[in-house]
């Protein structure tokens, strides 16, 4: 549950409920009515609060800042000691109403964020930019960075191969996200065989005291309790804390490293190919889908079969010529391949900001975890369903060791809340179809009703008591 403020969302849904006006709406519907603010549905005052941003933005530097901010919102030090002209210093105050008994809360702010903003703005909130925490560095010894939260994926990508070292995970949306989108957004970093958290060995964070804490460890391999609570915290990390940097775990930058790209005609070749390789057990990077609608975003130009499937291989000269070779016949039943189509991560800074900005044109309204076998059954779907509701649908999606696929449907739509909110709808309803496959999204998660699953966030909000009793990160909305 990579997303930003979810136990927030939660309890605003789960409070709406108990208002006398709003007790009768069913869960969906009002789910709904929030996300749209729907004045026809809430009261002016809940609009009014849904469409009110963070009250103040502040650009930290470094740790101290942070942790004074973090202490004028506990009361323990006045807003005057953080060292504010006397205007800035009115406006500060006046912006978030410090006052007694006000709970004022902090948020990091995303650089990028894949699908849509916040479902509930943090309320009198104070939100810190990290656009100028982007420090990263390099073990000497060791294939291992501590990279600040506001560095982007791309800065650390490239960095790694000056410094002799190799990022193995890559985005399967190539936005421009910085790495604490992974924590507070919905960047969708991965590599073929492993999910981000694997490359995650620790966070240094400032706790919802002041205090600098971190969790796991910097130098040691992935295993042990402090692992434990470290990825079980993961997913919701800024609910609890407030991370500044992530220890990263990085691999030897290869020898050699060659992008295959094959084209195929028909889904059912595709998915009965990518099925072959994960059931081989070869190793590979990274392998990144599109279809006839989704490629030109990517590579513009380039002719768009019905798919489109990238494979990033690394190591020797010997086993990259050899994994080609096997990835030749493992992906039997493509229709073409070239060899020489550039990495689409190697490029320059600008050149992969330029492909953000055309990508993130698209509406994206979350990720379906899938089968790969299903891939194809998939697009069929989303095709048809785009048809009804004349909103052009393509898919991007990248492939696991595991089996599974991770793709993200992107639709050529309106901006619009009502819109984005049926496109979700109408992507659950196709996930739910499709046997072994799950949506997932802030709405998603939402939606949600059974039994388990509630008891699993009502655990994690009384957990957020306990760890933020002063609600200073991301306080708890009340109604």
């Amino acid at each position: 549950m990579h997303d930003v403020g979810f136990l927030r969302d939660w309890t605003f849904i789960e409070e709406a409920t108990r208002v006398p006006a709003l007790a009768e709406m069913v869960r969906e519907a009002l789910v709904r009515a929030v996300f749209v603010r729907d004045d026809r549905a809430l009261t002016r005052e809940i609009v009014e609060t849904l469409s009110r941003p963070p009250a103040v933005t502040v650009k930290v530097k470094d740790d101290g800042e942070i942790r004074k901010l973090v202490q004028v919102v506990n009361g323990e030090e006045g807003a005057s000691t953080l060292g504010l002209r006397a205007e800035d210093f009115h406006y500060f105050r006046t912006a978030l109403g410090v006052g007694r008994d006000r709970e004022i809360g902090l948020i990091p702010r995303p650089r990028t964020l894949l699908t849509y903003d916040w479902l509930v703005p943090e309320q009198r909130g104070l939100q810190i930019d990290f656009g100028g925490y982007a420090d990263i560095e390099f073990a000497e010894r060791a294939h291992r960075a501590v990279a600040q939260v506001g560095a982007t994926w791309k800065q650390l990508y490239d960095r790694a191969l000056e410094a002799g070292h190799y990022a193995p995970f890559v985005p399967t949306v190539p936005l421009d996200f910085a790495l604490g989108d992974a924590l507070w957004g919905d960047a969708p970093f991965a590599s073929y065989q492993w999910e981000f958290h694997f490359f995650v060995q620790a966070l240094r964070t400032i706790s919802s005291y002041g205090h600098r804490t971190r969790i796991g460890f910097e130098a040691v391999s992935n295993h042990g309790s402090g692992y434990d609570l470290l990825h079980a915290v993961l997913p919701l990390a800024d609910e609890f804390f407030i991370p500044v940097a992530i220890a990263l775990r990085l691999a030897p930058k290869p020898a050699a490293r060659k992008t295959l790209t094959y084209s195929f005609d028909d889904g059912a070749k595709l998915v009965a190919a990518l099925d072959n390789l994960s059931r081989s057990g070869r190793a590979v990077d990274w392998i990144q889908v599109a279809d006839a609608v989704a490629a030109p975003m990517l590579r513009p130009g380039m002719a768009a079969e019905a798919f489109t499937a990238q494979v990033m291989v690394g190591g020797s000269v010997s086993r990259v010529t050899a994994m080609e070779k096997a990835l030749d016949g493992l992906l039997a039943g493509f229709k073409s391949k070239a060899s020489d189509v550039p990495n689409p991560y190697d490029g320059p800074a600008d050149a992969y900001r330029k492909t953000a900005e055309r990508v993130a044109r698209g509406v994206f309204v979350g990720e379906v975890r899938l089968p790969v076998r299903a891939l194809a059954e998939l697009q069929a779907a989303l095709k048809a369903y785009a048809e009804q509701t004349a909103a052009k649908a393509g898919l991007i999606a990248s492939a696991r060791a595991s089996g599974t696929v991770s793709a993200f449907p992107v639709f050529e739509s309106a901006r619009e809340r009502p819109r984005i909110y049926e496109l979700s709808r109408g992507v659950q309803q196709i996930a739910k179809k499709i046997p072994g496959s799950v949506f997932v999204s802030r709405l998603s998660h939402l939606w949600r009703d059974d039994l388990d699953y509630v008891r699993r966030v009502d655990l994690l909000r009384r957990l957020k008591l306990e760890i933020d009793a002063a609600h200073v990160v991301q306080p708890l909305v009340r109604l």
